[in-house]
């Protein structure tokens, strides 16, 4: 019983090494394509966080006519975006590369996306 213990005990902290890694990771001097790419990954969240921020507070803002809109509008914006980037990576499709230049997009795209709902609550 102790063994698996220590066996369950070992596997959790291999498991959380890698969440560990990226959190420490050097984002200004990533050379590596493997940290480029997580680093990519990391920023893509943080604009969408930040994106969905701003959703909320616009929403917040609106009557039900025009709530319904916006999120209309939203879902729209969205399923664009994600079409937009799958396009503008394609042809790095199956290159390591590859989500660096998704998520890229994605962080652009976003980033554009909540600076209008910013700019449309004033």
């Amino acid at each position: 019983m102790r063994t698996w213990l220590i066996a369950g005990a070992a596997l959790l902290a291999l498991a959380a090494a890698p969440a560990q890694a990226q959190d420490h990771l050097d984002c200004a001097h990533a050379e590596a394509q493997q940290d480029m790419n997580q680093c990519a990954d990391r920023d893509f969240h943080r604009a969408d966080d930040a994106l969905n921020r701003a959703y909320r507070a616009a929403m917040a803002k609106l009557d039900k006519d025009d709530a319904a809109l916006l999120r209309s509008a939203q879902r729209a914006w969205l399923a664009f975006r994600d079409a937009e980037c799958s396009y503008e990576a394609a042809p790095n499709q199956g290159g390591s590369i590859y989500p660096l230049i998704y998520d890229g997009c994605l962080t652009a795209l976003t980033k554009d996306r909540t600076r209008q709902l910013a700019q449309g609550q004033q």
